[in-house]
């Protein structure tokens, strides 16, 4: 599980679609179509999070969250009202307002022929899914441990400290030269989305050879789309997403 397509495709042991069909009276190709056409907003949100460290600490916190977990594990159900309700704030933190959201929902419509008050109900439930793999799929990774660090961090307002220490100064000391935390996260975003690893990130970032730095390197690395049907990659249902989060800042 290396993006969120691969995170939702194996939520809830590959029965997740199917539980979503259920739970909302679709066909299972509708119900696959919908997740797939609300995987770029949630892509687009967290990556914008991991620009911001109050969001992204935000972000990680609800990964540890045994409710988001729950969601992810569980093979007979979609997440449980708890659960999207939580998922519903983390939304509103990295997507916005509602009036975003709808505008997101109704662009999917256009792209799925699904309802857009449907594709509202659903995508909590997916963004509930996709936090919760975040963390099962760093656990896989043995990274489990220092993401609960990251989210105590995160909790206790100390993560810009944390991962000070433990990634250093991204290049220099000067904000303007795009150092301290926003930096690291920038830069270690900025590899993962030009294609690169950690052995190709940008001139002047600090290597991520601490286990903290493993699991932002990871959890960042998991918030692309990963491959998406034909139908929903030549939409421009991606690049619309992105100018209705641009022009909203």
């Amino acid at each position: 599980m290396f993006n969120l397509s691969d995170i939702l495709q194996s939520a809830q042991g590959g029965q997740a679609i199917d539980n979503i069909a259920q739970r909302f009276g679709l066909s299972p190709e509708q119900a696959q179509a919908a997740v797939q056409a609300l995987i770029p907003a949630i892509s687009a949100g967290l990556t914008k999070a991991a620009t911001n460290p109050s969001t992204l600490g935000s972000v990680i916190s609800a990964a540890t969250d045994s409710a988001h977990q729950a969601s992810f594990n569980n093979t007979s159900a979609t997440p449980s009202p708890d659960a999207t309700q939580k998922s519903s704030d983390t939304l509103s933190q990295i997507l916005g307002s509602n009036h975003i959201v709808q505008q997101i929902v109704e662009r999917a419509s256009a792209a799925t022929g699904i309802r857009p008050d449907v594709l509202l109900q659903i995508l909590p439930v997916v963004a509930s899914l996709a936090i919760g793999g975040l963390a099962a799929s760093l656990r896989n990774q043995g990274l489990s441990g220092a993401l609960g660090q990251l989210a105590s961090a995160a909790e206790q307002g100390n993560l810009g400290s944390i991962l000070g220490g433990a990634t250093g100064s991204a290049s220099g000391t000067s904000a303007s030269s795009g150092g301290g935390l926003l930096g690291t996260l920038t830069n270690i975003l900025s590899s993962f989305l030009g294609g690169g690893g950690a052995g190709n990130a940008p001139a002047g970032a600090a290597p991520a050879n601490s286990s903290l730095g493993s699991a932002l390197s990871s959890l960042t690395s998991m918030f692309q789309t990963g491959n998406l049907p034909a139908n929903i990659s030549q939409s421009g249902l991606q690049d619309e997403i992105g100018k209705i989060l641009n022009s909203n800042r």
